[in-house]
């Protein structure tokens, strides 16, 4: 608990508050069956222990790694893959966000984005000898993969939501356009998880590191990425505001209501 505490705060004065990690237990997950919309089959499967940020990364915190000299400009945090290099030598800036505020979660960022911020925060946690831009089983910090994201939403509970059965409404989550746009991370606290992880449904979809089709958890390659939880901008009634609900996306997308959290390792 100490060292969760303590990594906590030193990930905050890295990045920018409010952070904090949830540590989620080991335990099993239920996938509904995807294979009709190109995803994968369904079934059980079994999530070692590991931490969640407790909220989605802000515009505050992108913007650290934006403005960082050894940050997004440094080319070395895009060498885990051929294909990250090549999107980011055709885009040397990050684009901005479609909603400011410091606390409110960053926006238009692609999946080889946020996978290039874990590897730039990956070097505080880890020694050089530990962590190889190449392999991803050796990054500290990285994306939740699709059954970790499950896992931190959900917990051992039926759901559909992260809160369990009770329908979706402006205290638990930000969506159907109630609030005209995105709102700060740590507006919901009535919506947290059974591990108090926060935005699992609505403000904004999330980027997993995993793939669509395979869910295999290989960084090359263009393969669509799982995508979980419901945005701003989707139907209170919506399925894919729902914990349980699977998608994918192209990872080159830079979209207003795609963002994304990180998972500590250790």
């Amino acid at each position: 608990m100490d060292d969760m505490y303590s990594s906590s705060q030193h990930t905050e004065k890295l990045l920018a508050p409010p952070f904090e990690w949830c540590s989620i237990t080991a335990g099993s997950v239920v996938l509904i069956d995807a294979t009709d919309d190109g995803g994968t089959r369904g079934g059980v499967f079994v999530v070692r222990d590991f931490a969640i940020s407790k909220y989605l990364i802000t515009n505050a915190q992108f913007e650290r790694f934006v403005a960082d000299p050894n940050g997004y400009p440094n080319q070395h945090w895009w060498d885990y893959s051929a294909q990250a290099r090549q999107w980011r030598q055709m885009r040397t800036k990050a684009q901005g966000t479609a909603f400011a505020g410091p606390k409110v979660p960053r926006t238009r960022v692609s999946w080889f984005e946020s996978m290039a911020f874990c590897a730039w925060l990956s070097q505080s946690f880890a020694s050089a000898r530990r962590f190889a831009i190449h392999d991803v089983t050796t990054w500290p910090i990285r994306l939740p993969s699709e059954l970790e994201w499950q896992r931190a939403a959900l917990g051992d509970i039926s759901g559909p939501y992260p809160w369990g059965n009770a329908p979706v409404d402006e205290t638990r989550a930000t969506c159907a356009n109630w609030a005209r746009q995105l709102t700060n991370v740590d507006s919901h606290p009535a919506g947290a998880s059974p591990y108090g992880v926060l935005d699992m449904s609505g403000n904004l979809a999330e980027w997993c590191l995993t793939t669509w089709g395979t869910n295999d958890a290989s960084v090359t390659g263009y393969d669509y990425r799982n995508v979980r939880g419901g945005a701003w901008n989707i139907d209170a009634l919506n399925v894919f505001l729902q914990a349980t609900e699977r998608y994918g996306h192209p990872p080159r997308g830079r979209l207003n209501d795609f963002g994304f959290r990180i998972g500590w390792y250790r």
